[in-house]
């Protein structure tokens, strides 16, 4: 796979993180099957229907990459993986790796158009997803060989062994909803995202006698990075595919979780219901926080009752788990800022404080797979320009604000230009334009202006359904359409001010989800 565009990382500095082991000290054997060579008994993953020990997860991976090879799997093979947050899926991550492939990662709740953007963008030459995926975003029309999850597990194809792969490589692609109007496609190696799991590990502490909860998509870097933060040291993993409050605080006791992480909107739920039921003890031990800061009463409630120490931790897609919390920091420290940089990890701040941050370190990604966007994004030197702004002051980063139009809803990010760029084909629109507004349930909620030639016409469910027949998936649609009398409110250039539109909403006609009905 070739990736153009990219400002590399200086021979010198890319030779640095070799001496200091940061790459290419370890091979996929000296996470997993080492893991289950020394505790072969322990949990690996579970996912509430499915439960493995290392032992079996190593057995599963191995018929798995017999399974995969039968169907073409080989070095540099791009499989796409419509992932549910589950055990299967976790297995059929390792074993691409190991057949040497590229797993190119996409959330089971994914629109087609997601799907189409894959495959076109990585010329992938297999497909695994569940049945009902396969079905709902038409794979079968892709013209790609399709296997399921189910088939994987059933496979008898014997596995012959498989070589240590190339850990500079392509190993996994995720997508992310950035600046522009389709998902980029973000490229990493076993050597990047092992250096943002070993990150995490640092931050939390982790020991293999922990065991991390997930909720955030597998086919995220959030997802990838817990994969490996624990099936590479041995701890378990527990997964949520479907986050119910009640539900999965029962699942944390009674599976002793005590790393908690991912969207602020999940903590906060656990911790409520936590305080709802009078309950006085929970295993957890640490929870890592991202942007996005927890209520004060319910941090208060974490640390005060349950005696959980918070971590903070900063990164993004491009570059997992930058900076956090220090294992030395103690009281209010440990979450006054974003942290110190992690091994190997450089900040720069371009212009006067604050002012964007670039990164630089080992677990930077390759490159995204279009040229173009990597024309913008790296700076000479091998800077990475996060679209963040911040402050860098004695060693420590606080970030205060960001470049990029996005939405995070429950912590998922959402392109607000992606949305623009399907909703300006609206049927009777004569301008749209997405933006955010905050909201005490998700953190933001995503909105949409639509001028329209008759307003009357306008409907949510319109709207929304035009949509999901485009192609957007149905966690990126809006929550609430607001019917925009005149022009929008635009710079001299023409860009539309979005603050202006989420300012501007009172006294407009307004249509909502359910929820906020």
């Amino acid at each position: 796979m070739q990736i153009a565009g990219v400002e590399p990382i200086p021979a010198e500095v890319r030779q640095r993180y070799v001496d200091e082991g940061l790459w290419g000290g370890q091979g996929l054997r000296d996470g997993l099957e080492a893991a289950a060579s020394r505790d072969p008994q322990r949990v690996a993953v579970g996912d509430g229907t499915t439960t493995w020990t290392y032992a079996e997860l190593v057995a599963v991976v191995e018929r798995a990459v017999g399974c995969l090879r039968g169907h073409g799997c080989g070095p540099g093979t791009a499989v796409l993986v419509i992932a549910p947050l589950s055990a299967p899926a976790v297995a059929v991550y390792h074993a691409v790796l190991r057949c040497g492939g590229i797993a190119v990662m996409v959330d089971r709740r994914s629109g087609r158009a997601d799907v189409v953007n894959a495959v076109e963008a990585t010329g992938a030459e297999l497909v695994v997803a569940t049945p009902d995926s396969a079905q709902r975003l038409g794979v079968g029309e892709l013209d790609v060989p399709t296997i399921s999850f189910e088939h994987i597990l059933e496979c008898t194809t014997p596995s012959t062994g498989w070589e240590e792969r190339d850990p500079a490589l392509p190993a996994a692609i995720v997508f992310t909803s950035g600046t522009t109007s389709r998902p980029k496609g973000v490229v990493h190696s076993l050597d990047t995202l092992r250096a943002g799991a070993r990150n995490l590990a640092d931050i939390v502490e982790l020991t293999e006698r922990d065991t991390a909860f997930l909720s955030t998509p597998l086919a995220s870097i959030t997802g990838l990075v817990q994969t490996h933060l624990t099936t590479d040291r041995g701890a378990g993993l527990l997964l949520e595919d479907r986050f119910d409050a009640p539900a999965s605080l029962a699942r944390v006791r009674a599976e002793g979780v005590t790393v908690l992480g991912g969207a602020p909107v999940i903590i906060e739920e656990l911790f409520k219901q936590a305080e709802a039921e009078g309950l006085q003890e929970l295993p957890l031990r640490t929870m890592a926080l991202g942007g996005a800061m927890i209520p004060r009463d319910v941090l208060e409630l974490a640390v005060d009752r349950y005696g959980i120490r918070p971590v903070r931790a900063y990164g993004s897609s491009e570059v997992p788990v930058s900076t956090g919390t220090l294992p030395s920091d103690e009281g209010e420290g440990r979450i006054a800022d974003d942290g110190a940089c992690a091994r190997g990890t450089e900040v720069r701040i371009l212009g006067e404080q604050p002012g964007e941050l670039l990164l630089r370190g080992p677990m930077r990604m390759l490159g995204y797979l279009d040229e173009g966007d990597n024309a913008e994004a790296f700076t000479a030197g091998g800077w990475y320009r996060t679209g963040d702004l911040g402050r860098f002051e004695d060693g420590r980063l606080t970030v205060t604000g960001r470049l990029k139009e996005i939405v995070s809803r429950k912590g998922l990010k959402i392109s607000l230009t992606e949305i623009d760029d399907v909703a300006r084909r609206l049927p009777g629109a004569e301008e749209v334009a997405a933006f955010g507004v905050p909201d005490d349930e998700t953190g933001e909620r995503l909105a949409l202006a639509v001028v329209a030639r008759d307003p009357d016409a306008v409907t949510f469910e319109g709207v929304t359904g035009w949509l999901l027949d485009a192609g957007l998936a149905k966690w990126k649609l809006p929550e609430q359409v607001v019917v925009w009398d005149g022009p929008l409110p635009r710079t001299e250039s023409g860009k539309v001010q979005r603050r202006m539109l989420a300012d501007g909403t009172t006294g407009r006609r307004m249509h909502l989800a359910a929820r906020l009905r």
